[in-house]
This record gives structure tokens, C-alpha cells and sequence, in this order.
């Protein structure tokens, strides 16, 4: 279809996917990357500001996180709108989007100052109980730094959404990783002097507050985007916060049903609880990155796709190929994890935080539902019917909240991690793929059907790792033999992955990345 157009369309066509190609290599860079530092800089907060500090840093963590969530008011809806205009050629639907977007976020950014200000009085409140006057006063000042942080990040997305619709994905990764090596460091060295968890907000907003202002230059004058002023357009802003209705309306649930499992348990059992819990969320959320990978780089094809002539067998037919690459790499990790997870944590974190490993495994085996299928949240957005899942999410999170309470009188911490799973399970196994199947028209059977084979792989080499562990571990002993095993099972499984795993298709588009 495409490919009968001219010669230019066509080199067009290849551009654009070998920049996809490209993102999606790039992406699981920086998640290594993003990997590797976490692993580093979990511990080294742990040892420099304490586990109490560390808990009331992730605390403060899950409530400013429902105020991010105030940036999905916009930001989906930029990101739609700019690559649907992007699509059909309409230069000054596209420049007044990003200024129109702009205007809206200013008065957000008001929004976000307020909510900040009174939630930090609120917090004095709500936790008197289970928190000293110092731990009080800190809580109330990391809620404003992050407030203004907040603001950073969303004035920041109407930069992300034009060098994501231009496919520019080397840079945006690039300078993200930038800031996600520096930050680090910059902790590790005011930590020494001022052991608080104030001063990690202070460089996450610093180091943010620099990220955002390369890429808001890397827009206008390597892209030479333009965010020129074409007046009020009533329907356009009605369309950005019509739709992104939807999108905040997810968004609140998710950071019900991500969130408040911390500070529930921060609420019955303090912050060194909190710390020991998010040990485990940090595991689960690295892991969500890792699984949503592939699917972030595919808006703006689902958009050309979707706007030419809405054929959803083609559409259907990408959902199945990029949850085949997920599944190859959450399998990877997953097994990974099992078998060497424990021992791993007690490595890296403690044998005080050994629950950690039960909370990020029981989370991640139902949360793998969800990763392979990232791409349909995408569909959802381009087609607009995204409301769907927030009605959905939000009731399961609201239930989740109740089991939450319940099973951690019952179980402890882990309980917390359990009533998740079971949520998971209903909303993203059930109901999820019904809508898919029903209402968007995929072909949810096939995609089941290509997962089964690929399980059989995931299943063969973890019982090869399990195997393998345990023969190093009679002759190694301590963080060589997780390294030793780890890397040893990447070529085992990328063996098995390659012979018997992927299709013909994968197979070419692999080579022809190598040879390029």
C-alpha cells in the first residue's frame, strides 16, 4: 500500500522504521542502563542517608506521583494530536497544538504549585502518628521541591511529544541517559555531607530542570520545531482535554493501584516497612520499563496506520509482532529473576529486605499480561476509546485498595503485593483482553496462540538456569556467581530465541539491522 508511492515515499517508509528499529535497541539501552544504576544507587542511598530516609523518600515518592499524574492530562493527548496532524500534513494544526498545550499547562503549573502546598500541611496530619517532627518537616519540604519538579516535567512535554513524533529517539534517550548517569553521582557526593533524603529531591530537580532545557533547545534548532501561536482554537483544546480525560482518568488509577499499597503500608507500619516494600516495587517497575520498551516507539506508526485507512488486520498484526519481542525480553528477565532474584537482593540490598523478593515476584509474573500487551493501550489512545480501561482500572485499583488493607493484616507487607497480583490478573488478563477482542477487533487468539510457543522457551531455559546456578554456585560463591550465571544464560537463551523462537520475518529484520 504504502510502498506505491514514489521512490521518495518509499525512503521515507525505510527511514521511519529503521529509526523505530533503532528507538527500540536504544530504549533497552538506556533500561540497562537504568538497570545498572538503580542496582548501584538503591544501595549506596540505603548506606549514606539510612533506611528510615530512604522509606520517607519513597513515601513522598507515591504521593507526589498522583500529582504527576496531573501531567496525563496533556501530555497523551499532545502526543496524539501532534502525530495525527503529523500524519495529514497540517503544519499549523501542529505548531498551534504544542501552543495551545503550552497555555494549558501554565495554568496547570498553578494547579500543581497549590496542591503541593496544602498537601504538604496535609502529610503533617495524616502520619503525626508514625513519624517524628523531623521526619514531618522534611516530608513537608520534599513535597514543594518535587511540586516544582512536577511543573519542570510538564511544561517539558510538548518538547518529548515533537522529537517523539519525529521519531528522534537516539537524542531524547541520550539526554535522558545523560541525567540518569549524573544524578547519581551528584547524590552520592551531597549525601556525605547531608544525610536526608531533601537533598536527593533537590538533585532530581536539578538534574531534570537541565534535561528538559536540551531537549526544549535540541526541538527548535535541530528539528526546527515551531510552537507558533495560530489563535484559540476551541475544538483543538476541546479534542486535547477531551481526550486526555481519559488518559488522567488511567492515570489516577494506576497511581491508586501502584502507590497506595506504599503508603498503606507506611500508614500501619512506618517507614522502614516502606523501604523494604519499595525495594521490591523497584524491581517490578524496572522490569515494567523493560516490558513497555518496544511499544513506547510505536505512536506514531499506530497513528499513520490508524488515520490512512483504519485497517485494524494490519494494526492487529504489529500488536502480535511487538508482544512476541516483549514476551522474548520480559521472559528473559523473568527467569532471570526467579532463579537468581533472592539471592541477588540479599546481595544488593540486605538479608532485612528478603521480602522484597517475594513482592517484585509475585507482581511480575501477572504483571507480564500487561507488558506484551502495551501496544493495545496505544491502539486504545489513537483510536479513542481509551475510556474504557479507566473505568476499568480504576475500579479494580479502588477494590485493590480494600484486599490491600486486608491482606496485609493477614500476610504482612507480601499481602500487599498479593491483593496487586490478583487485581492484575482480573483487569489486565480478563477484562483487558476481552475489550480487545470484542471491541477493538484484534486478534487476541492468534496473539495467545504466538505466546504459548514462545512459554515453552521461557519454561526450557529457566529450568537450563536453574541447573546451570546452581553447578556455579559449587564452585563460585557471592556476586560473581549471579554475574557468571547471568551472562552465560543471555547466549543460552538467545540460542534457543534464534533457532527455535523467532519467525523468518524477525529473523531478516534482525540481519538487516546488523548489517546496517
Amino acid at each position: 500500500m504504502v510502498f506505491e508511492a514514489t521512490n521518495c515515499g518509499t525512503v521515507i517508509l525505510i527511514s521511519s522504521a529503521s529509526r523505530r528499529l533503532t528507538g527500540i535497541i536504544i530504549t533497552y539501552g538506556y533500561i540497562l542502563a537504568q538497570a545498572l544504576v538503580g542496582f548501584v544507587y538503591v544501595p549506596m542511598l540505603l548506606q549514606n542517608i539510612g533506611q528510615d530516609e530512604y522509606g520517607l523518600y519513597q513515601l513522598i515518592g507515591s504521593i507526589m506521583s498522583y500529582i504527576v499524574s496531573i501531567n496525563g492530562i496533556l501530555s497523551a493527548g499532545v502526543g496524539r494530536f501532534y502525530c495525527k496532524y503529523m500524519a495529514e500534513g497540517k503544519n499549523d494544526l501542529m505548531e498551534n497544538t504544542l501552543a495551545i498545550a503550552r497555555r494549558l499547562y501554565w495554568v496547570l503549573s498553578v494547579f500543581v504549585m497549590l496542591i503541593s502546598c496544602v498537601l504538604a500541611v496535609v502529610v503533617r496530619f495524616v502520619y503525626s502518628a508514625s513519624f517524628t517532627n523531623s521526619q514531618l518537616d522534611e516530608c513537608s519540604a520534599m513535597l514543594v521541591v518535587l511540586g516544582i519538579n512536577t511543573i519542570v516535567i510538564m511544561n517539558n512535554t510538548i518538547s518529548v511529544a515533537a522529537i517523539t513524533a519525529n521519531e528522534r529517539f537516539v537524542f531524547l534517550k541520550g539526554s535522558q541517559l545523560a541525567a540518569l548517569i549524573a544524578q547519581p553521582f551528584i547524590v552520592y557526593g551531597l549525601t556525605t555531607i547531608f544525610k536526608n533524603a531533601l537533598a536527593v529531591c533537590l538533585v532530581v530537580l536539578v538534574t531534570n530542570v537541565l534535561c528538559a532545557v536540551s531537549q526544549r533547545l535540541f526541538a527548535k534548532y535541530n528539528l526546527h520545531i515551531s510552537f507558533r501561536y495560530h489563535g484559540w482554537d476551541m475544538k483543538l483544546a476541546k479534542g486535547l482535554l477531551f481526550f486526555s480525560g481519559a488518559i488522567v482518568l488511567v492515570t489516577i488509577a494506576d497511581q491508586i493501584f501502584w502507590k497506595t499499597d506504599q503508603l498503606i503500608v507506611g500508614y500501619y507500619f512506618g517507614a522502614a516497612a516502606v523501604a523494604v516494600y519499595s525495594v521490591g516495587s523497584q524491581i517490578y517497575t524496572i522490569y515494567m520499563t523493560i516490558g513497555t520498551a518496544a511499544s513506547s516507539v510505536f505512536l506514531p506508526r499506530v497513528s499513520e496506520l490508524y488515520c490512512q485507512n483504519k485497517d485494524m488486520s494490519e494494526i492487529s498484526d504489529l500488536f502480535i509482532k511487538v508482544g512476541r519481542i516483549s514476551f522474548i525480553v520480559c521472559g528473559f528477565v523473568l527467569s532471570l529473576f526467579i532463579v537468581l532474584g533472592k539471592d541477588f537482593i540479599i546481595i544488593w540490598a540486605g538479608k532485612d529486605y528478603i521480602d522484597a523478593f517475594y513482592i517484585a515476584l509475585i507482581v511480575m509474573v501477572p504483571f507480564t499480561i500487561d507488558l506484551i500487551q502495551n501496544l493495545g493501550l496505544t491502539i486504545m489512545q489513537v483510536a479513542n476509546v481509551y475510556l474504557y480501561r479507566g473505568y476499568m482500572y480504576l475500579a479494580i485499583a479502588l477494590v485493590n485498595v480494600v484486599v490491600t488493607i486486608i491482606l496485609l493484616k493477614l500476610m504482612g507487607i507480601v499481602g500487599a503485593a498479593v491483593s496487586t497480583a490478583i487485581a492484575m490478573v482480573i483487569g489486565n488478563g480478563f477484562c483487558m483482553n476481552w475489550y480487545y477482542s470484542e471491541k477493538l477487533g484484534l486478534n487476541i487468539k492468534r496473539f495467545w496462540l504466538e505466546i504459548a510457543k514462545l512459554s515453552v522457551l521461557v519454561i526450557v531455559g529457566t529450568g537450563a538456569l536453574l541447573l546451570l546456578y546452581n553447578l556455579i554456585k559449587s564452585l563460585l560463591s557471592g556476586l560473581v556467581v549471579v554475574l557468571v550465571s547471568a551472562i552465560i544464560y543471555f547466549f543460552i537463551y538467545f540460542f534457543l530465541v534464534l533457532m527455535f523462537g523467532l519467525n523468518e520475518s524477525e529473523k531478516t529484520s534482525i540481519s538487516a539491522f546488523i548489517k546496517r
